[in-house]
């Protein structure tokens, strides 16, 4: 069992939320995290203070290690890479890594309202080349280092994505990774200035990075990249997820939640709920985007869960989504803190 919560890392190196995770009154949070961390094997010896200092990629790796044991995965640890060898319906490969912020860029915690996004179209735009930056790593990763191992080849790999790279990072929904894919954008500033009774979506083959260049998009509607599977996804897979699923009742949090619409309605069912009575499910706010192109493709069985999105892109008839009803979209949470 890891020893997360032990500090190994100087204190002027702890994350932020490390930090401030140490302190009594989130011991229901750091169950949640030691949950998540059984059956986790640290390969390499440096996982735990990856964890005290960087937080956010190693808890994204927990996170997913948390979702296939609900899916009731057999992972094999004694591969150095990828970071999980696993077998579900089949036997996969899966890479997690995150969208980060670009050098000198904000970090995604630990911000007031103030940082909070107005123009969205700039937000997406921003959001997809990280996104894409960090897809095109893992892609060059599998090619260069993971496609001829032994235990990987003639086997879908997947890449597990989680998006970190800026201040309310979690506002990116999916709109950045669905153009990123499939080539389609969701206009909202657009929908939300002309009142439209539908939402503004039109194909895009590039995001624009800066003057002298722009990032190609779709890699999921050629057979260019069918070296990939499927991405997992989230934009909530975040401190605000361990928040939601710990067992503190008491805890003096309200949860503002986003959910698909309902009807004909393009506007989110808003939801408000106290602490003590909000439910959520680990895979909540998760979506499986599947590659059509894919040499070893998945199916809806693979990440057979009844609480996550997928997506399957057909280049003639356009992305179909099976979700939930209430699949949620976003959660924020407002707290009052003991200090």
């Amino acid at each position: 069992m890891l020893d997360l919560f032990t500090p190994i890392a100087e204190d002027e190196k702890q994350h932020p939320l490390f930090k401030m995770m140490l302190q009594e009154q989130y011991k229901p949070e750091q169950d949640v995290l030691n949950s998540w961390a059984q059956g986790f094997e640290d390969r390499d010896g440096k996982f735990i203070y990856e964890f005290q200092t960087t937080f956010e990629s190693s808890m994204w790796e927990l996170y997913l290690h948390a979702f296939l044991k609900d899916l009731g995965a057999q992972t094999d640890f004694s591969h150095h890479a990828p970071d999980f060898v696993t077998e579900l319906d089949r036997h996969i490969t899966l890479e997690a890594t995150i969208a980060a912020p670009p050098q000198g860029g904000e970090a995604p915690a630990g911000h007031s309202q103030m940082f909070a996004p107005t123009d969205f179209a700039e937000f997406n735009q921003q959001s997809a080349i990280r996104i894409s930056n960090s897809l095109s790593s893992k892609i060059k990763k599998f090619r260069t280092s993971y496609s001829d191992l032994p235990h990987v080849k003639d086997k879908p790999y997947v890449i597990g994505l989680a998006s970190f790279d800026r201040p309310f990072s979690h506002f990116a929904v999916n709109r950045g990774i669905v153009a990123v894919l499939y080539g389609l954008y969701v206009d909202e500033e657009t929908t939300i200035a002309t009142g439209a009774n539908e939402l503004i979506k039109y194909p895009v083959e590039a995001v624009v990075k800066n003057e002298n260049a722009s990032i190609p998009v779709g890699l999921f509607t050629t057979d260019e990249y069918k070296d990939v599977s499927a991405v997992i996804y989230s934009s909530l897979a975040t401190w605000g997820k361990i928040r939601a699923l710990a067992d503190n009742p008491n805890a003096m949090s309200v949860y503002h939640t986003c959910h698909l619409p309902k009807g004909d309605s393009i506007i989110p069912e808003v939801r408000n709920t106290i602490k003590a009575e909000y439910k959520e499910d680990i895979a909540d706010g998760l979506h499986i985007l599947h590659n059509p192109f894919a040499e070893y493709p998945l199916d809806a069985n693979t990440f057979n869960h009844a609480r996550v999105a997928q997506y399957f892109f057909d280049p003639e008839k356009g992305i179909n989504v099976i979700a939930p009803d209430d699949f949620l979209l976003l959660r924020q949470v407002n707290s009052v803190v003991t200090r």
